[in-house]
């Protein structure tokens, strides 16, 4: 589910339905934080303040994506420099490079990966009108290069 477009209520309605028992946790910490902040217990606040975030935000991992990128023209991610592949923002030596892994995924799109070198760092999403140029390509930059599907 895509979050980045939900208001922040969404947001925090979804968090509080996948995690109940840590908003739970930050509910019991918010109370003793307001109990001890009233008897003017500045250390036991802290402490239970701390509970507060600590339930919140520890143990929360960033879901890497494992959608590789799309890139409007693949040509734009692709330069060759001597013996050096520029591939988005990485360098490949050109003879380190055995294969290729090029697909294509449906009517639309196509993917372009180095499997055996940057697995998954530089693959890349593409239209798949750009395939059979990109097949000439790599066919005369990396002939050394095995082209696997």
């Amino acid at each position: 589910m895509m979050l980045k477009h939900l208001s922040p209520l969404l947001k925090i309605r979804n968090f509080c339905q996948r995690h109940p028992l840590r908003v739970l946790l930050a509910t019991i910490f918010s109370i003793a934080t307001v109990h001890y902040a009233l008897q003017q217990e500045v250390v036991l606040t802290l402490a239970a303040f701390n509970g507060v975030i600590q339930s919140l935000i520890l143990g929360l991992q960033p879901k890497p994506s494992s959608e590789p990128e799309w890139v409007a023209d693949v040509f734009t991610q692709l330069k060759r420099e001597q013996d050096v592949l520029h591939v988005k923002q990485r360098q490949l030596q050109v003879q380190q490079i055995k294969k290729v892994a090029l697909s294509k995924l449906d009517e639309q799109q196509a993917l372009l990966d180095f499997p055996f070198n940057l697995y998954r760092a530089a693959a890349m999403r593409f239209p798949a009108k750009q395939l059979p140029a990109l097949k000439t390509w790599l066919a005369a930059e990396l002939p050394q290069a095995e082209i696997i599907d």
